[in-house]
């Protein structure tokens, strides 16, 4: 099993440890694991490893304890567990800051939390893939202020230069001999659980964008529109499929425009705005009959 601080999903730390165990002594099962922590429903660990049960903060307690973690171990596997379970995007973001404040002693388990956390920080701030491409389109070296007034809206110089540092932390540009910065074909990847609410992050900073453009721009600088339809499970997953497909053609477009010289935020929205059978809440869902 690797060192606990490096994990990013309590659900593998437990399959990982599991599986140790498993290799050390064959007759180990998920019911010896229950019993050791004191849960006497023995599947119930299987069924929170596969995703299907969710841990409380005192069953969390008694499986820190049967793995013989350490305090801090066990005060990290908690915090785990609460940013793996949260609800809000509120509760993840704070679960995830509280995650980041754990020390390790393993030189190789503080890199990897770091590199989790440029990971975190490239997707959670809208304004960094705009400089990368801004960078991609411009000879840029080491004016901060014209970058920084060059997005939209404006941020601070200082917040330009620590994008442009993380952008080379993650490889995704490089420094040339004439001190201009260039643009690699690279692409970063991370934990899902990273990605995940870092994209969320992103995400609603996107919503916040075109709400912004609707207000401070003309008509003939953006095109913002929408529509209202009723639709059944099958037609909003054929929606989505063409999404994609679009999506693609749109990527394609951008990567064969040798004239680029502004970017571009493109959002695609599909969500419910009623809550008929319960498909908001999650009560019934797509297949519930209406009471």
């Amino acid at each position: 099993m690797n060192n606990i601080f490096t994990y990013t999903d309590y659900r593998k730390l437990l399959a990982d440890y599991y599986e140790e165990r498993k290799s050390l002594n064959p007759s180990y099962s998920y019911q010896v694991f229950a019993s050791k922590a004191g849960i006497p429903n023995r599947g119930f660990l299987y069924n929170v490893i596969s995703g299907k049960k969710n841990l409380s903060r005192e069953s969390a307690l008694k499986v820190s304890q049967a793995m013989n973690l350490k305090s801090s171990e066990a005060d990290f596997f908690e915090v785990l567990v609460f940013f793996n379970q949260a609800k809000t995007l509120k509760e993840r973001n704070h679960y995830f800051e509280k995650l980041n404040e754990f020390k390790s002693h393993a030189p190789q388990a503080t890199v990897i939390r770091e590199l989790h956390k440029e990971h975190y920080e490239f997707y959670s701030k809208w304004y960094i893939s705009a400089i990368r491409s801004l960078i991609d389109m411009f000879k840029f070296k080491d004016d901060y202020s014209w970058l920084a007034k060059t997005v939209f809206p404006p941020i601070k110089p200082l917040e330009a230069k620590k994008a442009v540092l993380l952008l080379e932390k993650l490889g995704m540009i490089t420094q040339g001999a004439d001190g201009f910065w260039i643009v690699k074909d690279k692409t970063i990847t991370a934990g899902p659980e990273i990605t995940g609410l870092g994209l969320l992050n992103f995400q609603v900073q996107s919503g916040e964008l075109a709400i912004n453009a609707m207000k401070e721009m003309t008509k003939d600088k953006r095109h913002i529109s929408g529509m209202t339809m009723g639709l059944s499970r099958k037609s909003y997953e054929l929606i989505c499929n063409e999404i994609i497909t679009f999506q693609s053609k749109l990527q394609s477009i951008a990567e064969n425009d040798n004239e680029a010289d502004n970017v571009y935020q493109f959002n695609f929205q599909l969500f419910p705005i009623s809550n008929a059978n319960g498909i908001v809440t999650g009560r019934q869902g797509w297949h519930g009959k209406r009471q």
